[in-house]
């Protein structure tokens, strides 16, 4: 797969469902220091009928800029056949 393979999305609301059933999550948001974070997750249905949710982080919470690690994501995602990766920058 290739990069320009991969959607870039917004990230539903939280309580909004997603509907793909593989992809990550680049979040971007203030630390209790009020420094940038950044988490990159790997989010995959499971469970009875894709009911549920298995959550792996990619990496540890960085201090990096939301477009930096989107980037990454992205590269990421080609390189293991995840078709969409969401994004969330609560700092923008």
């Amino acid at each position: 797969m290739r990069a320009s393979d991969v959607s870039v999305l917004q990230a539903p609301d939280p309580g909004d469902a997603y509907t793909d059933p593989d992809f990550l999550l680049v979040e971007t948001l203030p630390d209790k220091r009020g420094r940038t974070r950044t988490t990159i997750d790997r989010i995959s249905a499971c469970g009875q009928r894709g009911r549920g949710w298995a959550v792996k982080a990619v990496g540890p919470s960085l201090p990096v800029g939301h477009s930096a690690a989107r980037e990454w994501a992205v590269s990421y995602a080609a390189a293991n056949g995840i078709p969409v990766v969401y994004e969330r920058d609560l700092l923008a």
